[in-house]
């Protein structure tokens, strides 16, 4: 099982908004998100326990060399501390986690973004071919993307507060 962690501490950014966004893109917002390496980012299809269950549609790149577009089940919905999505492809749920944890301190945001790839148990033989596409190169350039996204998603998220939405 390959993980991977990373850390932000947002100031101006609040846990509530960035759980809100998480679980219901609004276009507008997402649209203003990093428009040269986000792509798309919306619930294609809600379930009855929403958002629990919902499923997501991304497509993003991170820096110049790797690309990510999956589909997504949202596994977990801790309103507003917790977002846990689930890759699937080809109507398969994969061994691919993307883990949100948000929690509020007294001078901003602690933002704790987890990628969790492979297999447990006999799975594990194939976590070196997951390797070969999710490997050093692809996580130097996830930290720098992980900054970048979510310092510029809680300016846009201040910068719309301000303006009264």
């Amino acid at each position: 099982m390959i993980t991977h962690i990373m850390k932000s501490k947002l100031h101006n950014a609040a846990a509530a908004a960035f759980y809100s966004f998480m679980v219901d893109p609004p276009r507008e917002i997402y649209a203003r998100w990093l428009p040269e390496e986000h792509h798309k980012f919306h619930v294609v299809k809600r379930s009855e326990t929403t958002p629990v269950g919902d499923l997501i549609f991304f497509d993003q790149h991170i820096g110049s060399k790797h690309r990510l577009t999956f589909y997504a089940i949202t596994r977990v919905a801790d309103k507003p501390n917790h977002v846990l999505f689930q890759m699937r492809r080809f109507g398969i749920n994969l061994p691919g986690y993307l883990d949100l944890q948000f929690r509020d301190t007294a001078d901003g945001l602690c933002l704790t973004e987890t990628i969790r790839i492979g297999f447990n148990g006999s799975g594990k033989v194939l976590d070196p071919i997951i390797k070969l596409f999710f490997n050093k190169s692809f996580f130097n350039e996830m930290n720098a993307h992980h900054k970048r996204e979510w310092a510029n998603l809680a300016e846009i998220l201040r910068q719309g507060k301000s303006d009264g939405n």
